[in-house]
């Protein structure tokens, strides 16, 4: 008998998909809390729950929606950190993108582990652009704080008037990939990537709701496959985010003390945002995205003042936002073949 065949050859290490489903969350949260734990312990930190008690109160909310929703969890914790404990600007898109390097993550893990409907490609082209974004936004095309707010509320809004017209106005059934992959839809899905990535360094999020709005209104993407797709392009585009203000800049400062009460809860808040989207009704998921645009809409209009110099940019911005999302639906209409499919829940 031939030496060869008595040996006995090692198995490569392989990872069985079904407890990858089963248990890749659970024993990548366990791993988290239990470094997170251990570092708080003998740092001496627990104290600082005293000192910051709103931080993991917000972020409670805020990781449930950053899950659920193409809106990050600095979607909350901007405005209620700018608006309500008037935090610094920087310092609350700081926290967004730290807080989201965990919570969105941990949600994108739990994703992958539960294989949902995602556009790897998609992810490979809007976060290639929201990086360079990134590096745009936090070197060169800074925004005073009060614009970055009331930006990024004003694009909400129009995107909520666009996603109420699409899915109850002039509804199509909703599609399942993109028609194509030719070099336009790169580049527009690196052009949406760069624009959101840019609005993320100034609010420490955006590239999400951006590319949700590319997704969904010019292509009538399904919102439970554009959704999961866009929590992971967030993930990653808060890793670098944190890269660029821990590393390369170190100007995290006291934000440090704010991730280290609310890393925990959204580590579990995320996955279960993602897990509600995933299971709800589609109608419901949209009436949730709607609600939060409607308090993020009103929170600044009560809460920011507004100068006549505000004003004026922001109606060049309403107007030129209007426009391509009247473009993006006009060619949803007239260019998208939309294939017969089984109405979706």
């Amino acid at each position: 008998m031939n030496l060869e065949q008595n040996m006995v050859r090692p198995q490569m290490f392989h990872i069985n998909p079904d407890t990858l489903h089963k248990w890749g969350y659970p024993l990548a949260l366990a791993i988290f809390l239990t470094v997170w734990a251990a570092y708080m312990t003998l740092s001496h930190n627990w104290v600082l729950y005293e000192l910051y008690w709103p931080m993991p109160l917000t972020m409670a909310f805020g990781s449930f929606v950053a899950g659920s929703t193409p809106q990050g969890g600095a979607a909350i914790a901007f405005p209620v950190f700018t608006k309500v404990l008037h935090i610094p600007t920087a310092e609350a898109r700081t926290f967004g993108l730290m807080i989201q390097s965990v919570g969105m993550v941990m949600a994108s893990w739990f994703i992958i582990s539960r294989r949902m409907s995602i556009m790897p490609k998609v992810i490979l082209w809007a976060t290639t652009g929201s990086i360079l974004g990134m590096v745009l936004g936090t070197f060169w095309l800074v925004l005073p704080g009060a614009y970055s707010r009331v930006l990024y509320t004003l694009v909400l809004a129009m995107f909520g008037v666009a996603l109420f017209i699409s899915r109850w106005v002039i509804p199509c059934p909703p599609r399942y990939q993109l028609p194509s992959e030719g070099r336009r839809i790169i580049l527009l899905f690196g052009i949406a990537g760069l624009i959101g990535g840019v609005v993320s360094a100034q609010t420490g999020s955006g590239v999400d709701v951006v590319t949700f709005i590319v997704l969904v209104l010019a292509f009538g993407i399904y919102e439970k496959i554009s959704i999961p797709t866009t929590v992971i392009i967030m993930a990653l585009t808060s890793l670098f985010g944190f890269f660029l203000h821990g590393v390369v800049l170190a100007d995290i400062g006291i934000v440090w003390n704010y991730w280290l009460v609310a890393a925990p809860v959204v580590a579990v808040g995320a996955p279960m945002g993602a897990y509600f989207a995933y299971r709800i009704n589609r109608d419901v998921l949209l009436g949730f995205i709607m609600l939060l645009i409607a308090a993020e809409m009103i929170t600044t209009i009560l809460l920011v003042p507004f100068t006549g110099q505000m004003l004026a940019v922001v109606g060049v911005v309403a107007g030129v936002t209007a426009m391509f999302f009247a473009a993006m639906l006009r060619y949803r209409q007239q260019r998208i073949a939309v294939p017969a499919a089984a109405s979706a829940d």
